[in-house]
């Protein structure tokens, strides 16, 4: 019965899916992937990030001085992506070409940043939305990812349990009852 146990164990984490990472890669301008960023990256701190974005741009900062200032009171992975852009707008480069200096989990608050730039929108009312469809986006995949581990925890507590409540419940019960009737 022991043995059973531990080769369940050992298939189940074989086929258990790997942790989702919310930290991507970096993209030179090329589309090339780089090395990893060293501090990680969630989407929370992302969302985070876009509103305090959209309250600095609504208090009349601007860009690249909106995106230095949340950049320093951000959590460290964010503010490194922040700092990137700001010194790529710095540089000259096109909002587009700035936000590839960012992880992929920017994408909605880049994609705000991009529009509002090309029809010249004030873009803090749509980095609002960004992330309120960020943290809906994350919320969604969390509600996803607690039903594929319900669903891939039915077969080995099924193997493991229906043995067992079969050698304590069901045999014992049959045992007694052939026991009465032959004797």
């Amino acid at each position: 019965m022991s043995l059973l146990a531990v080769a369940l164990v050992v298939v189940a984490v074989a086929v258990w899916p790997g942790q989702a990472t919310h930290v991507g890669w970096l993209r030179s301008e090329t589309g090339a992937v780089d090395e990893p960023a060293a501090a990680a990256l969630t989407v929370d701190e992302v969302a985070d990030a876009s509103v305090l974005l959209a309250l600095a741009l609504q208090s009349g900062r601007g860009m690249v001085q909106a995106l230095e200032e949340v950049a320093g009171v951000s959590a460290a992975g964010a503010g490194e992506d922040l700092r990137r852009v700001a010194a790529a707008l710095r540089w000259g480069r096109s909002m587009s070409q700035a936000w590839t200096y960012a992880r992929g989990v920017w994408g909605p608050t880049a994609t705000a940043f991009v529009v509002a730039d090309a029809v010249g929108a004030p873009s803090a009312s749509v980095l609002l939305d960004a992330a309120t469809s960020l943290r809906d986006a994350e919320a969604r995949r969390l509600e996803e990812a607690g039903g594929k581990a319900a669903v891939m925890l039915v077969l080995p507590l099924g193997l493991c349990f229906l043995p067992a409540f079969i050698a304590t419940a069901v045999v014992p019960i049959v045992a007694v009852l052939v026991g009465t009737q032959l004797g």
